[in-house]
């Protein structure tokens, strides 16, 4: 089943859902988004910048190819971390809505909105992205390629909400 999300809706105090089509089997979905605990994302800034300031001053002195491989593997990692993330722990419950014709085109268009500022985050993701993969190969920092790392993790799960499919159906 390869479904399409058209629109998101996300408030502070209420669960957010996304309303995903199916194109070919005629059906529509609202999934909604699982509720995220504040504390993990403070404990984990906190843990990041702690191993940040550990290790600011090191670098590593390996082999170019010897880096390139440990970074190509880095990569592969990143994105079938993006894909389980993406699958298990982005929505709560998926339920079968049933929506006519015009309320799908209108979700289309409301949504055309937030694509945009997908689109948006996924390119600055990706341009940041490769300045800091750059300085990595250039001065083999550690910080650099954390955080690159984590940036292309960010543009791996903004792609999983940009399919072709999605693109297409916004063109028509």
């Amino acid at each position: 089943m390869k479904i399409i999300p058209i629109y998101s809706e996300s408030k502070n105090n209420q669960q957010g859902y996304t309303i995903l089509i199916d194109e070919h089997k005629e059906k529509s979905y609202k999934a909604f988004h699982k509720k995220s605990n504040q504390w993990v994302y403070w404990i984990g800034f906190f843990f990041t910048l702690a191993i940040l300031r550990s290790i600011q001053d090191i670098h590593i002195t390996i082999s170019y190819t010897t880096s390139v491989i440990i970074y190509i593997c880095l990569l592969v990692l990143t994105i079938l971390i993006s894909r389980v993330i993406s699958k298990h722990f982005y929505y709560d419950e998926v339920k079968e809505i049933y929506l006519t014709k015009t309320m799908i085109e209108e979700y289309i268009e409301d949504g055309k909105s937030i694509y945009r500022i997908e689109v948006w985050i996924a390119s600055i993701s990706f341009f940041i992205f490769a300045i800091l993969c750059t300085m990595f190969f250039i001065n083999f920092s550690l910080v650099a390629l954390l955080f690159s790392i984590v940036l292309f993790f960010i543009f791996c799960l903004s792609l999983k909400r940009l399919p072709l499919a999605r693109i297409k159906l916004y063109k028509k």
